[in-house]
């Protein structure tokens, strides 16, 4: 059985559930056997990065050392620029973006991580959504300076690049991720799988 590969970046402060969602719901195409395998590999800056509510993930690839065309998926969540999250906003990350994306791969972002995406040019003229209650930063309007229609979300999915408004729709995002790596049939299997029924 194939396996396609998923590119996770984690920014310092990155936002623990949206990370993990991922992980989780790719990893569980492990236990379908006639299925295609997804794997997530993790990308950051430094060797470990930490989430804002305390965990902390040794990365299995520094940014730099990263060959785009290994993988179908980029995954972008959000973090807390408080916290460390700016470093996202780098043009290694823009440039992985633009690469996975015009070889045909599809970016996932969850809350602000949106913003590093629409930041490489990749959204102009288009459509997402980001967090609405930032204290210190508008995200929406930042992706409406940078040419894209915003919205209050929740979910939006524009050429390939699936956005949502906060981490409490980071499950439904990596299930979009899913659907669009192996199939709408074949991730309503694992969702079912996961959930533990057959309905």
């Amino acid at each position: 059985m194939t396996e396609k590969k998923v590119l996770l970046f984690l920014g310092e402060g990155f936002e623990d559930l949206e990370a993990v969602t991922v992980l989780s719901v790719c990893g569980w195409t492990e236990y379908r056997s006639h299925l295609e395998k997804v794997k997530v590999e993790t990308t950051g800056l430094h060797r470990e990065v930490h989430g804002r509510f305390g965990l902390r993930i040794a990365i299995d690839h520094l940014i730099d050392e990263v060959d785009p065309q290994e993988y179908a998926a980029l995954v972008v969540p959000g973090g807390f620029h408080s916290h460390g999250f700016d470093e996202a906003y780098c043009q290694p990350l823009r440039d992985l973006a633009k690469t996975i994306h015009r070889q045909g791969g599809i970016i996932a972002t969850m809350c602000v991580g949106i913003l590093p995406i629409a930041e490489s040019g990749l959204l102009e003229g288009g459509e997402a959504t980001s967090y609405a209650f930032s204290r210190s930063h508008d995200n929406l309007g930042r992706l409406r300076e940078l040419g894209c229609k915003s919205t209050s979300g929740p979910i939006v999915v524009w050429n390939r690049i699936i956005s949502c408004s906060g981490p409490a729709y980071s499950v439904d995002v990596a299930s979009l991720l899913l659907a669009s790596l192996v199939g709408i049939d074949e991730a309503k299997e694992i969702a079912l799988f996961m959930a533990g029924t057959s309905v």
